[in-house]
């Protein structure tokens, strides 16, 4: 516990507030994290990877997609452990991995000003496809005012309600794509000549295409460091022990860690499983409508439209893109706030200079992505799914370090009590070998060696 002794102590445990136990107390008081996640990854992974693969691959997409979240799973975990169990952000911890001073640190900072640069123009290229199938705009307009005016409104803070109402409209979207699945659920013929029928697994159009869907799906495991802060901005577990001076390496506290723990991962469960649920049906409805011609470049916003059409009539091409609009728009905008809020948090850390201006920092890094990724778009042209693929596989390669670097501060920070158990442990070393074979392919894919 520390320094707290007697009866003070007494008075300062009792005033802890441990979980709700009934899933109405959870989700009245605890939900949030996992759905704030969970949004980021309703963009490019669930609107353009899943229909390219399952018009693509058919149903045989779902196994690729299954195994891809079984496998980046603990990488999560080990961030939500840490979380609740050490009271921190794991990144405030990556000073102490081994190798030269704050390397993993400055790798962060790395990834979320030049990698996040390219998922935004990513994203934002998708974004820009749908605006154009709905305005007069051009392409390269549509990004522009529409990323520029995001990086606007991430500068300027005021932008929770454009945030409700995108974040609703995806949430209907999900609605409708679930219920799309239910009245127009794949023929008989898709479902034979695909579900167990596997592609040429060495091919390079599998490998690319599965590498990319390994990077992207359901996000990066950067986004480790977004949901610790979200998380710990709540005041929960250790968070809150430390909040009142109280040790949570003392005994007396486990029982209450272990409540958190087991809280947290809920919260994340619930927001991994709903993901999870919406790519799936993502991939059923494009193996009904798309196989075998997936999306391409020049129509994505049209193909994507019409994947309800079966189901629903012609209204719904208007619902799916609006929909498919404001979930990437959504991702934009989250993708800009959080880069740049997690460059202004950890640039101080890696350079040992606590007294530096986050604020300021987080500034410069929201201009700096709008004005290169508008660059980029402007250099690359109209090429929203190619470059996407090509982004997504890159994160399967660079991501690859937040895992083991996740498990690192787990096992260096918590108490005994709170170790992965053994099964935990050949649970994480199995899926991070998988996670490096994915990221074999990404490289075999970005090299041309396939």
């Amino acid at each position: 516990m520390g320094t707290n002794t007697g009866s003070e102590t007494d008075i300062e445990a009792a005033d802890l507030s441990y979980p709700a136990s009934s899933w109405r107390g959870f989700f009245t008081n605890h939900f949030g994290p996992s759905m704030l996640w969970a949004l980021i990854s309703i963009g490019g992974s669930h609107i353009v990877l899943a229909p390219t693969l399952g018009g693509t691959f058919g149903l045989f997409a779902i196994w690729m997609f299954a195994l891809i979240y079984l496998a980046k799973y603990g990488g999560w975990e080990l961030g939500i452990r840490y979380n609740y169990g050490a009271g921190g952000n794991p990144v405030e911890a990556y000073d102490q991995l081994p190798g030269p001073k704050n390397w993993m640190q400055w790798f962060t900072v790395g990834v979320f000003t030049i990698i996040y640069t390219g998922i935004t123009a990513a994203v934002g290229m998708s974004t820009a496809a749908f605006v154009e199938a709905l305005t007069p705009l051009s392409f390269q307009q549509a990004f522009v005012v529409f990323v520029g005016l995001a990086g606007v409104l991430v500068l300027i803070t005021r932008y929770s309600l454009l945030e409700k109402i995108l974040i609703g409209f995806t949430v209907a979207l999900g609605v409708l794509i679930v219920l799309g699945v239910l009245v127009g659920p794949p023929s008989g013929e898709v479902v034979t000549a695909t579900t167990f029928t596997a592609p040429d697994l060495t091919g390079p159009l599998f490998i690319g295409l599965f590498a990319a869907a390994a990077g992207f799906a359901p996000t990066g495991f950067s986004t480790s460091v977004l949901i610790g802060s979200w998380s710990t901005a709540k005041g929960e577990g250790a968070s809150e022990l430390r909040a009142h001076n109280l040790d949570p390496n003392d005994d007396q506290y486990h029982d209450y860690i272990r409540a958190w723990i087991r809280t947290g991962r809920r919260d994340f469960n619930i927001g991994y499983a709903f993901s999870f649920t919406l790519i799936v049906a993502m991939v059923i409805l494009a193996s009904n409508v798309l196989y075998p011609t997936p999306p391409e470049d020049a129509n994505l916003a049209v193909t994507i439209g019409s994947i309800l059409s079966d189901s629903f009539g012609e209204w719904s091409y208007y619902a799916m893109v609006l929909g498919a609009f404001a979930a990437l728009y959504s991702t934009v905008i989250t993708l800009l706030d959080g880069a740049a809020r997690a460059t202004g948090d950890v640039l101080p850390m890696a350079l040992d200079q606590p007294e530096l201006d986050s604020e300021r920092i987080r500034k410069l890094v929201v201009v700096g992505i709008v004005a290169v990724s508008c660059g980029v778009v402007v250099t690359l042209g109209t090429v929203p799914v190619t470059f996407l693929i090509w982004i997504s596989a890159i994160l399967a390669v660079t991501e690859i370090l937040f895992y083991p670097a996740n498990w690192y501060v787990v096992r260096e920070n918590l108490p005994e009590q709170f170790q992965p158990s053994r099964a935990w442990v050949a649970y994480y070393a199995v899926s991070l070998v998988v996670v490096l074979a994915f990221g074999i392919m990404g490289a075999a894919s970005e090299f041309g060696y396939v």
